[in-house]
């Protein structure tokens, strides 16, 4: 059934000709950047909850997630996601990125409700990178985290994204970037929108410097309100259908 339903979406979204339309696949680019960043926020928020060994359920089932998330989205993005229409374009990239962020909750349950164990290591990024799989095999779209400080090589930019990411560092807080251009042998709408360092970040990302964090990885020391990297979204502008 998911299957079924993965393929219904990606032939919806990817083979409408109103969604070649430049101006619908910025927004679609957009609209999915500001989703994936809301969901990011849900998964920061609950890392206390996630991360306590003295609590086996957490009760942070993707019906809790989907109400979260729902309510960071509205704030952002002024679209209320139970409210969406599968005959819309732009709707459909929401329920796209929507369903796949709630299946990757739900196969990490397990992880989430590990008893006895302190770090679970469901955090943002690797929240981020599953929706990223997930939403990538059902629409062809890529979204991406990336920064030029990455941790793993599935977060390195590329030349477009690390020249963004340059402007980026330079440009007043907030900006954005887009641009069709040639990706491969397609056509598609690169757009990339700040990632900054929130408070919930600095447990990871903070002081002091060189510091191993509870990744196991080295804090890089960045201050909040700093540019941590960027969201990258790819949309094909052909026709794509995975008939698999």
């Amino acid at each position: 059934m998911k299957k079924r339903i993965a393929f219904i979406i990606a032939s919806a979204l990817m083979c409408s000709p109103q969604a070649e339309a430049g101006g619908k696949l910025e927004s679609i680019a957009v609209l999915i950047a500001d989703y994936l960043t809301a969901g990011r926020v849900v998964i920061a928020n609950n890392q206390p909850l996630f991360n306590d060994p003295a609590k086996g359920h957490k009760g942070f089932t993707p019906q809790v997630y989907e109400e979260q998330v729902a309510q960071e989205f509205m704030k952002r993005s002024g679209i209320n996601i139970k409210a969406l229409v599968f005959s819309n374009d732009i709707d459909r990239s929401i329920i796209a990125i929507h369903e796949s962020a709630k299946e990757v909750v739900a196969e990490a349950q397990p992880q989430i409700n590990e008893p006895g164990k302190e770090f679970k290591g469901f955090i943002p990024a690797v929240f981020g990178r599953r929706v990223g799989d997930k939403i990538y095999k059902i629409s062809g779209i890529t979204v991406k985290q990336t920064s030029l400080r990455y941790r793993g090589d599935y977060n390195k930019p590329d030349d477009f994204e690390a020249s963004v990411l340059k402007d980026f560092e330079s440009s007043s807080k907030g900006n954005t970037y887009s641009m069709e251009m040639k990706f491969g042998d397609n056509t598609v709408l690169r757009y990339m929108v700040p990632l900054y360092i929130e408070k919930s970040c600095l447990v990871c990302h903070g002081d002091p410097a060189g510091e191993k964090d509870i990744t196991g990885k080295l804090k890089e020391g960045y201050k909040e309100g700093e540019l941590r990297g960027a969201i990258s979204v790819i949309v094909p502008v052909k026709c794509v259908v995975n008939n698999n």
